[in-house]
């Protein structure tokens, strides 16, 4: 399943059990689907760059939330409907998110460090155990 970010506007002054009602809707349509909703935020109401008309009216401030998850591509167009369909939603975006690469584990970290070091070891050759090379700089600046 692909991973998902919405976005959304919804009408200033709605309160927070609207907004909360409109983010269970959303995420209730996600699960139904058999997607997993990640992560849920609220931003509260700020102010936008641009007003946002409707008949009659002019929007100012939205409340502003957003909602991360994994689902199914044919979830998309029911989410959409479920947005449409509500009169206080303002505007949505759903973005399609790269899948997180994959750590390497600490035995893979360590057994690239040990082909790299290997080599490098090979080609300085032995160091002599009475005196390091930083020794050696240190002392021909004190002179």
């Amino acid at each position: 399943m692909p991973l998902y970010e919405l976005f959304a506007l919804a009408k200033p002054q709605l309160g927070k059990k609207a907004i909360a009602s409109i983010m269970k809707a959303v995420a209730s349509k996600v699960m139904e689907q058999g997607g997993v909703v990640t992560d849920i935020r609220s931003y509260g109401e700020r102010k936008l760059a641009y007003d946002i008309r409707q008949p009659g009216v002019r929007h100012k401030e939205a409340a502003m939330w957003q909602i991360n998850f994994a689902a199914n591509p044919a979830t998309l167009p029911e989410l959409d409907h479920t947005l449409r369909v509500d009169e206080r939603m303002l505007r949505w975006l759903v973005l399609k998110r790269q899948p997180y690469r994959r750590l390497p584990t600490p035995y893979r970290v360590a057994r690239i460090a040990e082909d790299v070091a290997v080599p490098l070891a090979k080609q300085q050759g032995p160091r002599s155990n009475s005196r390091s090379d930083d020794d050696a700089i240190f002392q021909t600046q004190q002179d």
